[in-house]
């Protein structure tokens, strides 16, 4: 399948300023795929989309890696529902990173699945924004989990 590029706007769920996402139109509705808004934030609230390139800029062919991989999606979700892949509603939206997700090993989908999960989980578990989700309230360390010994405890957000 051929690699399409548009030009689009981006809805203000998913605003950044044009200057900081050449080419990466559909990255924060993606980020949003992989990290969903529930009881904490979701990546692009976060503004993980932005601390993301911010990152790729310092690594070789990694902001290119993110262009090709925001081409494909952009690319399958205008073949399969005729708009980029930031206008489809996330049940769309997760269909298509499931395909992209699927990728031979070693593929660059796979390589752009694979790579901005990692980095993204680690933005997204070192903001304390998304603590309250994993039942903490502050980093494991320097303390540790003083209570490691006692039963684990459900806990209620909000």
């Amino acid at each position: 399948m051929a690699l399409l590029a548009c030009e689009v706007k981006l809805p203000a769920a998913h605003a950044a300023a044009p200057s900081a996402l050449p080419n990466l139109e559909a990255l924060p509705a993606f980020l949003d795929i992989l990290i969903p808004e529930d009881t904490t934030p979701s990546a692009s609230q976060l503004g993980l989309h932005d601390k993301l390139i911010q990152h790729a800029k310092g690594i070789e062919n990694y902001t290119r890696l993110l262009e090709l991989g925001c081409q494909l999606l952009d690319g399958l979700s205008q073949a399969r529902y005729r708009v980029n892949f930031n206008a489809l509603d996330p049940a769309q939206g997760e269909s298509l990173v499931m395909m992209v997700e699927a990728s031979p090993k070693g593929s660059i989908p796979e390589m752009f699945f694979t790579r901005v999960l990692s980095d993204l989980f680690g933005f997204y578990y070192s903001h304390p924004a998304s603590w309250p989700g994993l039942g903490l309230d502050s980093p494991p360390q320097p303390n540790g989990y003083p209570d490691y010994a006692k039963p684990m405890q459900r806990r209620t957000l909000g």
